[in-house]
């Protein structure tokens, strides 16, 4: 009896579009988040009390922000700056897409392809935050008169 080809579902139609509302009488956000580009990781729930999301879930928009390469306090930024209820897309780890960021960055997807547009919005959020610097000492440049 031969196999038959089980093809597997991309994780961008397994996308979920979550509503996270406020707890309680002090009016407390029902998620905690962790991981960050700060910690080489996508953005994921560490805790979702309300059970609207499920834990371990990577976070790709919050209000319609796409906080993919950002740190995790610019994504906590971001979660605390939308109206309430706040949207929130997640899709849930897998072998195409996992927590770990530079892991997903160094593979090679077909251009155009949603995983490499998805690639181009990491480096772009990376690079808002990145601080070029160089260990490297200056050097004197000197012009010769017969090229310049």
């Amino acid at each position: 009896m031969s196999k038959a080809a089980v093809k597997k579902l991309h994780w961008r139609s397994k996308v979920q579009d979550s509503f996270v509302p406020l707890l309680g009488s002090a009016g407390e956000l029902g998620i905690s988040i962790g991981g960050g580009a700060d910690y080489g990781e996508f953005p994921f729930v560490t805790s979702a009390p309300g059970g609207v999301l499920t834990v371990g879930d990577i976070i790709l928009e919050i209000g319609g922000t796409p906080v993919l390469g950002m740190t995790l306090g610019d994504v906590r930024g971001v979660l605390n700056s939308c109206p309430h209820p706040i949207r929130i897309k997640t899709v849930s780890p897998g072998s195409t897409l996992c927590k770990d960021l530079r892991l997903y960055l160094s593979k090679c997807f077909t251009p155009g392809s949603v995983d490499s547009q998805l690639q181009q919005v990491i480096r772009e959020n990376l690079y808002l935050r990145a601080v070029p610097l160089t260990t490297r000492q200056a050097q004197l440049l000197v012009c010769n008169p017969l090229i310049c």
